[in-house]
């Protein structure tokens, strides 16, 4: 029989649901379509920005609730309800900032539905973005949930995480480029780190919206590739790993599905809750 025990299901974006920065496939939209008539959600719950988790729901049908910025932004695009929104203190933006500035590295600031970059014509991950040069102008009408840094500057970027627990004690890093997670160079490349304000993750986000929609974790299913799913995985009744996904990951979750190019968490999604047995 199908698994009727599901009510939702949390589906991070890129090299799960689709390849990074790559379209969501018919067969995968056609499943998804089918597993959402069952009255099952469907919610993006993703690193990036508020405005690419929307867009990627809208191109696969998903639900209009989306998880963003690491669990640092809950919203619901269709009636414009911040459901929950955790915001990095001002001074705190503005000395980071500082920093980044002095060490020659672009910063990216994520605020529910605007994206602003310091890099002119920089589309970081291929996502539109408003260019600022004037930090204070930014912060008079916007709040600051997530600040992306990036730089090639690999021996930096590897001992930040250290420098700023100092500078920065209500400052969490919760993702990173893989490069640095695994302390592997590569020359020539950007890499990056996600922060928000302590206590915010995937995980943390996945519980709050549960609690928002009175759902169990034990009746949520979550699907992820990363460092910063851990954190999900470990507040759902049952995680999916992309069997592109990294060791750790992998190593905790209850199913490991193929690669994403064989839109591997979707097949497993369809035999749970679409096939007989």
């Amino acid at each position: 029989m199908k698994n009727n025990k599901y009510k939702i299901i949390f589906l991070d974006i890129d090299d799960t649901l689709n390849v990074t920065n790559g379209d969501v496939t018919e067969y995968a939209k056609k499943v998804l379509k089918n597993i959402k008539k069952k009255g099952i959600k469907l919610v993006v719950c993703t690193g990036r920005s508020i405005q690419y988790a929307i867009d990627k729901a809208k191109e696969a049908n998903l639900s209009n609730i989306v998880i963003a910025s690491n669990g640092a932004e809950i919203y619901n695009f269709e009636t414009k309800e911040i459901i929950n929104e955790k915001t990095i203190d001002e001074e705190d933006v503005l000395a980071i900032y500082d920093y980044a500035q002095t060490h020659d590295m672009s910063v990216v600031l994520n605020c529910l539905e605007k994206r602003y970059v310091s890099v002119k014509d920089f589309r970081y991950n291929k996502e539109p973005a408003i260019y600022f040069d004037n930090i204070e102008k930014v912060l008079k009408t916007n709040n600051v949930n997530q600040i992306v840094l990036l730089s090639k500057k690999f021996d930096r970027m590897l001992v930040l995480p250290r420098l700023f627990s100092e500078k920065f004690p209500n400052i969490k890093f919760v993702h990173s480029s893989n490069s640095l997670i695994e302390e592997k160079r590569h020359k020539g490349k950007e890499y990056y780190h996600d922060l928000v304000v302590e206590r915010t993750s995937k995980g943390n986000g996945v519980v709050e919206l549960l609690d928002y929609l009175d759902i169990d974790s034990n009746e949520a299913i979550c699907c992820g590739n990363g460092y910063d799913d851990i954190s999900m995985a470990d507040a759902v009744g049952l995680s999916i790993a992309s069997g592109n996904a990294c060791q750790k990951l992998k190593d905790i979750s209850d199913i490991v599905a193929e690669p994403v190019e064989k839109d591997g968490v979707i097949k497993v999604l369809e035999k749970l809750l679409l096939q007989k047995d």
